[in-house]
């Protein structure tokens, strides 16, 4: 087996985990309110992840201002994220955050400049008849107020993958990371303190307590782990069309775990979403 494909298999592994940690956190919302759980979720990780930076060099001042940039829009969408998975399904959930890969080359022409093509614009057209037939209900002619809110969510995801991949840098990625993670800390537990999304709250049962140490050592450390080493071996592309079959896994999951169905014209909906992913990210390979 190539160490491409080794390193493919991680990328698989950690959209699996992220995949499931929507319904893992979905469960976890019944015993603890969500900007709570977050500062406890991102304080024990960034804990966790301090070994890493005995081994990395010491960072600049631009990575440290651009990590500490980078983590407040990861703080924010995060709490859009788990506010709104209070009110959705795991699946739209899913399928809804992943909307930030076709809208990152959008976000990366509004703020660098530059060229965006026709596979983005389609996927976008594309993405938006998706979100409608998920979201919209014909009944009362609103949005799920919790899609709303994951909508907001991927925007705020796509202009931080954007400052990412500006301020990473070959010897900075530890730093940048645990420097998102501690301030999305910082930003939830300063939430919690004032209420943001109402009153705080926490029952700690069992379930709660597998929560935290699958979305804490799994879906933030080793996931990262995974993403960081298997993105030394394979492309950017090849890795975002990985990471789009976390939606996949999400709506498994949710439909393994909590019995959750998604109507017809929501699973066209999701079949919509996803296609947009793919087609944004399915370049064709140029000649040398």
């Amino acid at each position: 087996m190539s160490q491409r494909t080794k390193a493919e298999f991680a990328l698989v592994a950690a959209a699996i985990v992220w995949g499931s940690t929507f319904v893992v956190v979905k469960d976890a919302l019944r015993d603890i309110s969500p900007v709570l759980y977050l500062a406890i979720r991102f304080g024990a990780a960034a804990l966790l992840m301090l070994p890493l930076l005995l081994f990395a060099p010491r960072p600049g001042r631009r990575l440290v201002l651009g990590g500490l940039a980078t983590g407040c829009l990861l703080g924010l969408g995060m709490i859009l994220q788990t506010v709104g998975l209070k009110y959705t399904s795991a699946a739209n959930s899913g399928f809804l955050t992943s909307l930030y890969i076709p809208l990152v080359p959008f976000v990366s022409a509004f703020v660098y400049g530059d060229r965006t093509g026709w596979r983005e614009r389609i996927a976008v057209a594309v993405a938006t008849v998706g979100i409608a037939l998920m979201s919209f209900d014909p009944a009362s002619f609103a949005i799920n107020r919790g899609d709303l809110l994951t909508i907001g969510c991927a925007v705020v995801f796509s202009f931080q993958v954007v400052m990412v991949a500006h301020f990473a840098g070959p010897s900075g990625t530890a730093w940048l990371a645990w420097l998102q993670i501690v301030t999305t800390a910082a930003i939830a537990g300063g939430g919690a303190v004032l209420g943001v999304a109402g009153p705080e709250f926490v029952s700690w049962t069992p379930q709660l307590f597998w929560a935290f140490a699958i979305t804490i050592g799994g879906a933030t450390v080793l996931a990262f782990l995974l993403q960081s080493w298997g993105q030394r071996h394979t492309t950017a592309s090849r890795a975002a069309l990985v990471f789009a079959s976390e939606p996949v896994f999400a709506g498994l999951a949710s439909y393994l775990w909590l019995g959750e169905r998604l109507s017809p014209s929501g699973w066209a909906g999701a079949g919509l979403v996803l296609s947009a992913i793919v087609l944004a990210e399915l370049k064709p390979q140029g000649r040398s």
